[in-house]
């Protein structure tokens, strides 16, 4: 059921985020950060410098904490690095800093699930979340979620595109609302690939794994940039996506998905061999140490056009172009590793949840919903992210280039192996594609051995 309804509103969001849309340029729309106001906001190192009796007034399940001026304390850890994402905090502290002390910790990718899970343990606040709706399974099977089912009253509940809620529901409670789609793509920088004497009408809009890898060595071979980039945040997308597309229909994925399929199956063998090839070709930047360039390293290589292909998240493909300065540049989707007709892709929603670790849930619930308002929602269409929620009539949104980073919506599958288990997760998002690059098979053994455990609980 929840495959259905994902694919429902993952179709519906880009009509619904259009609806009230006046066409023209998003140029610079998402990228004017409000100032800093520092008197009204700590992030997590300065809570221990400025407020010592914050932890020890969080010893007690669910007792309030007050900073020295008297507000009470609101943790969040919500912003993927971004411009787009930055500001969206900055707003959120400029309309609730003069009600709560609001205090930001660092969001990553990696160690959101651990960060959460540890701060539970340790009976640590932290009051909202960003986490991905339709992967909640690793904080609500182990009561780590707050039921969000009585605070989503009829007037909240209509800003959302049909069925969105229910990606973020599990059995008949709300623990999760998803605020924006996403999946990865590729940002292709038509300097390079003309420099190496490739024509515009060779770069599809959905092309082969093969014929990427082709066109990249022909920008290696005639010119001097490389091939393809990719920021190490999203290094594992290429691991994750390739063991996703290699099977030929969906039942078999839906099996593989389940965890019933062995790591040590050829398929997977042969997904992992893709990714590890153009590594050790040497087809990503800057060759050696390709797994571990930063964001802004790589936006340093994009504006020296050094990069043909740049992989990223569609919510990011605006900022990038942005930061980087491309003039000249395609959108393509994320290349086709395998012969499913259906072409599944990896990604989703972004969502918000509440740990049950939260000391002040009124306020968490207050954010989420200025969150996910129309002004908020507007704001993020503007800057080049697909809403899961209302906008604004007349909003200034590009058609065109919404349609570029929303046209793969009904491809993204709602399951994915990780799902299989916590541990399982963690490994195939923080130590791949590296380890199956440097061990070969011995890390497709320890893949197999979690996979075995998590099915067996």
């Amino acid at each position: 059921m929840k495959k259905k309804i994902l694919a429902v509103v993952l179709a519906g969001t880009l009509a619904l985020s259009m609806a009230g849309c006046a066409g023209g340029s998003d140029k610079g729309s998402g990228d004017k950060t409000a100032e800093t106001n520092a008197a009204e906001t700590k992030t997590d190192d300065s809570k221990s410098e400025e407020s010592p009796g914050t932890e020890a007034a969080g010893t007690e399940e669910k007792k309030e904490t007050a900073s020295a001026e008297g507000k009470q304390d609101l943790v969040i850890m919500i912003t993927n690095p971004g411009d787009v994402n930055n500001a969206v905090e900055q707003k959120l502290i400029d309309k609730l800093g003069d009600k709560y002390n609001i205090i930001t910790k660092t969001w990553d990718s990696a160690s959101v699930e651990q960060t959460v899970k540890t701060a539970a343990a340790a009976n640590e606040q932290i009051d909202l979340v960003q986490y991905w709706p339709n992967q909640m399974n690793s904080f609500t099977e182990v009561g780590l979620a707050t039921d969000l089912t009585q605070y989503m009253d009829d007037e909240w509940r209509s800003t959302f595109n049909e069925g969105t809620l229910e990606i973020g529901t599990y059995g008949d409670k709300l623990y999760n609302v998803a605020y924006k789609t996403v999946y990865p793509a590729m940002i292709v920088d038509l300097e390079v690939t003309r420099a190496a004497g490739i024509e515009d009408s060779e770069i599809k809009d959905q092309m082969t794994w093969d014929e990427f890898c082709d066109l990249s060595r022909r920008i290696e071979e005639n010119s001097d940039g490389y091939g393809a980039g990719i920021p190490d945040t999203y290094a594992c997308w290429l691991t994750r996506n390739a063991v996703m597309q290699v099977w030929d229909t969906n039942e078999e994925l839906d099996k593989w998905n389940a965890g019933e399929v062995s790591f040590k199956d050829d398929h997977i063998k042969n997904a992992f061999e893709m990714v590890k090839s153009v590594f050790e070709e040497g087809l990503f930047y800057p060759g050696e140490g390709a797994l571990a360039v930063t964001q802004d390293q790589l936006y340093g290589a994009i504006s020296s056009h050094k990069v043909g292909f740049i992989f990223e998240p569609t919510t990011s493909v605006k900022t990038t172009i942005d930061n980087s300065g491309l003039k000249d540049y395609k959108i393509c989707d994320y290349p086709a590793m395998g012969k499913n007709p259906t072409n599944p892709v990896l990604g989703g929603c972004d969502g918000y949840f509440i740990p049950t670790s939260s000391k002040n849930v009124e306020g968490a619930v207050e954010a989420m919903k200025y969150l996910t308002s129309e002004e908020i929602m507007t704001f993020r269409a503007e800057g080049g992210q697909v809403p899961c929620a209302k906008i604004a009539e007349g909003a200034n949104v590009d058609e065109a280039f919404m349609e570029s980073i929303s046209r793969c919506s009904e491809q993204i599958y709602p399951t994915e192996i990780i799902n299989v288990g916590a541990e399982l997760s963690d490994y195939m998002q923080n130590q791949m594609p590296a380890n199956y690059i440097y061990n070969g098979e011995a890390s497709l053994d320890e893949l197999e051995e979690l996979r075995v455990g998590a099915v067996n609980k």
